[in-house]
């Protein structure tokens, strides 16, 4: 007994399932609307909700490794990873994000309000907003602007409780300020209040194109600098593009797209620079010392060529061209190496000076920066490398700070090996010192020696030597200071950076929201969700007509015949199967058409229903097969302009039809097709037109009809279902017969209310209702074994 509830249970259970899908898509124009609704909803939030746009941009960080690395193996004890977190460190710090956004100019953001949303308008601003940096301002308040002609506009401000802000020191004071401001003014002047001074000029180019009679309201901010820069570092995403890669993406997301792009670029551009400053930074200022020299020298070089005019004028009778100043030469060249030990000397103390100072770490933290002794002429390939090691250290030891604590093992090891390369280059130049002082003793000595010697000449010789010699000195100095300056320049024009920029900032149109993809799709689903749902609570609420008497109950249309239910895939069962009991059937209902308007010749028969899927075109189809079979010459006409199916049914062309004859596009006999059925004949829908009701009502129409009574004794129209279009109303007003489909256990009671209204109304006559799809006991009409019509006969399935 258990298995045998179990298996009536299951096969109620397919029933429902089958029962529910054929109850879903005869309102599938529920799903229609419910869909488009919600396909416009979000199409209203993809329009009017604000844009999110992802923008990106790659950079390559090369290893910086120097020799504080290899000596104490710092790379193997903690990865390879940590010039890449100090990179990201410099890439997301406060600073760089305030050159940034001093280099773009964009502490003002200005707006437009459209009708919905507020567009930022960066670079199409019709406006410039200038501060006057020597007053303090409102910060993050929002002025409104409204134009009111082209010289004019109202400035508009509220704020409560705001601090004032200095933009040139970038500070916030205590004074808190609650205003409000409302007045007109013109454009190109300064606008002066107790808080703040700015200045509103046009931008013509963009300007002079608005329609001031369609504008809506502007309106800017003058942000601080520390919040703008805290707000890009906190969009700021900085990560390897994966474990093993030195390649840092940069992300941000945010409203301003192209924005967001310059904001990358500048960025990315600020970091290389100053990545290259700090590698030149000693070839600058040795290119300072130069310039400062050379200008000093060259000056000193006009002196001295000017002392020498003067003193050739003053002295016409000493032949110079013929003096030898062998002696001179000899004080000259040994005053050369001199000056040269000097220079040397001088060097070493200043280089001895920045290192003890700057090992001792003064308070006040200013350093004397050194210069590369080969860029002097100091060819001293170990102190040299000495001094390119504490660059390389100090470097190092600046990248860390940005990323580590101080108490960190590997800075702590960068100290120590500062300090013992420092303390390596003080003994190293203190012991230079010393054999240098040795040999600028000796050179002094033997400069003497020349003196003496000079001493003995006429005066007026010894001052044109002493000329000369400064003039040759000057020059031979100048040369040098020359070549210096050239080779450094050289070499600050060859250094280049160690990371590389791989790609320009870019992202891409499509925002990364919303998904309009997404919101769509999710409308979609949504759309087809809601109906289901509904539907599914009316099937509780609502009763389907299950028997003739549910019918009788509502209506008083008569009932002319009963269609039983089958599940043949064949749509013209009368004519494939005249025998069978659904074909009897048909020839009951047509038994019973005969005797409605006997008194009329040539009947017109319309056949309608409440909404699709109820058999019409199936029945439309049966009853002229058996009308002809009797003998009658008898048209069926697919008046249904809408969704076509009698083409389908009798399979033949559709290209020209009822749609193309009414617009006069083609003649009647190009539309009327011989069937299977030899009295039978049919006239196709055809192309499906804009406007079907307008023709199914026009003069045209009614001609056809007039028409075809001269040759056929039943016409017969397929029409559309009147609970969606008044298409069938039309032909019923010409019809002698109408004939109202309603599908067992399909239609609705509610749905027999059009054909009740325009029945009881008078404004149809002659209506009759078909039951179809009408499954009854084998005892009833003999109908046990269920012949009917089948499966995919509905309309609009």
């Amino acid at each position: 007994m258990s298995e045998l509830e179990n298996i009536s249970d299951s096969s109620e259970r397919k029933i429902d399932i089958k029962e529910l899908i054929r109850k879903f898509t005869g309102y599938w124009y529920y799903f229609l609307i419910s869909v488009l609704i919600c396909l416009f909803l979000a199409f209203l939030y993809n329009r009017y909700n604000r844009n999110i746009y992802k923008v990106y941009t790659y950079i390559l960080i090369e290893d910086e490794k120097n020799q504080a690395d290899e000596v104490f193996e710092l790379e193997d004890m903690f990865g390879n990873n940590a010039n890449l977190e100090n990179q990201k460190a410099i890439l997301k710090s406060h600073t760089l994000a305030k050159k940034t956004i001093q280099e773009m100019d964009i502490q003002v953001s200005c707006f437009q309000y459209g009708k919905i949303k507020k567009v930022n308008l960066y670079k199409k601003s019709p406006f410039y907003v200038y501060f006057d940096e020597n007053y303090n301002q409102l910060s993050g308040v929002e002025f409104f602007i409204n134009l009111k002609n082209k010289e004019e506009f109202e400035l508009e401000y509220k704020c409560e409780n705001k601090n004032i802000y200095n933009i040139k020191t970038n500070k916030k004071t205590n004074k808190k300020i609650s205003d409000n401001y409302r007045k007109s003014h013109k454009f190109n002047e300064w606008i002066d209040t107790d808080f703040m001074r700015l200045k509103i000029v046009k931008d013509t180019s963009v300007f002079n194109y608005l329609d001031i009679n369609n504008i809506n309201e502007y309106s800017f901010i003058l942000h601080s600098l520390d919040k703008l820069a805290a707000n890009y570092v906190q969009n700021l995403k900085v990560s390897p593009l994966s474990k093993e890669s030195t390649v840092l993406e940069l992300r941000m997301d945010g409203y301003t797209r192209n924005k967001n792009v310059d904001y990358l670029n500048t960025l990315s551009k600020l970091y290389l620079e100053d990545e290259l400053a700090d590698k030149n930074e000693f070839a600058t200022h040795t290119l300072l010392y130069i310039e400062g020299e050379l200008s000093e020298a060259e000056d000193t070089l006009v002196m001295f060529e000017n002392q020498l005019k003067e003193f050739k004028q003053n002295n016409l009778e000493l032949d110079i061209a013929t003096k030898d100043f062998g002696t001179f030469k000899q004080k000259l060249d040994v005053e050369e190496k001199y000056q040269k030990i000097r220079d040397q000397l001088r060097y070493y103390n200043s280089l001895l000076n920045y290192v003890k100072s700057d090992y001792i770490e003064k308070e006040t933290n200013e350093k004397t920066h050194t210069l590369s002794p080969t860029s002097i002429g100091i060819l001293n390939p170990e102190l040299n490398a000495l001094i390119i090691k504490l660059m390389e250290l100090n470097s190092k030891k600046k990248g860390l700070e940005l990323s580590i604590e101080k108490g960190h093992p590997k800075y702590q090891a960068i100290l120590s090996d500062i300090s013992f390369t420092k303390q390596s280059i003080i003994e190293n130049v203190t012991n230079l010192i010393s054999s240098t002082k040795t040999i600028e003793k000796d050179l002094k000595s033997r400069i003497l020696t020349t003196d003496n010697q000079i001493e003995k000449l006429p005066e007026a010789e010894q001052e044109l030597w002493k000329i000369t010699r400064n003039i040759d000195h000057y020059k031979t100095f100048v040369n040098y200071l020359t070549d210096k300056k050239l080779n450094t320049n050289i070499l600050i024009e060859g250094t280049t950076s160690d990371h590389k920029i791989i790609d320009s900032a870019m992202g891409p149109e499509i925002p990364l929201s919303p998904n309009r993809k997404l919101n769509l799709l999710f409308a979609l689903i949504l759309g087809v969700g809601i109906p289901v749902i509904i539907i599914s609570l009316r099937d509780f609420l609502n009763e389907t007509i299950l028997s003739k008497s549910d019918l009788t109950k509502i209506t008083n249309i008569p009932i002319i015949g009963l269609i039983g239910n089958s599940d043949k895939s064949n749509n013209l069962v009368v004519l494939d199967n005249p025998k069978s009991v659904i074909s009897e059937s048909f020839r009951s209902l047509r038994t019973n058409i005969q005797y409605l308007s006997s008194e009329i010749e040539n009947k017109v028969v319309t056949i309608t229903s409440s909404v699709g899927s109820e058999g019409k075109t199936f029945c439309t189809s049966n009853l002229a097969i058996i009308m002809a079979a009797a003998g009658y010459k008898t048209i069926l006409i697919g008046a249904d302009l809408r969704k076509p199916k009698t083409h389908e049914v009798f399979n033949v062309d559709n290209s020209l039809g009822l749609s193309s004859y009414l617009i006069n596009k083609s003649t009647l006999s190009e539309i009327v097709h011989k069937t299977d059925a030899e009295k039978l004949r049919v006239i196709p829908s055809g192309p499906i037109p804009p406007n079907p009701s307008e023709l199914l009502n026009s003069d045209r129409m009614k001609k056809l009809i007039e028409e075809l009574k001269k040759t056929y004794d039943y016409i017969i129209l397929d029409t559309p279902p009147c609970g969606l279009v008044t298409d069938s109303v039309i032909t019923m007003k010409m019809s002698n017969i109408n004939l109202y489909i309603v599908r067992h256990n399909y239609t609705k009671e509610n749905m027999l209310n059009i054909i009740n209204d325009l029945h009881n109304s008078e404004q149809v006559k002659n209506i009759n209702i078909i039951i179809n799809d009408y499954i009854v006991s084998s005892s009833s009409y003999g109908y046990g074994y269920g012949y009917g019509y089948g499966n995919g006969y509905g309309y609009y399935e």
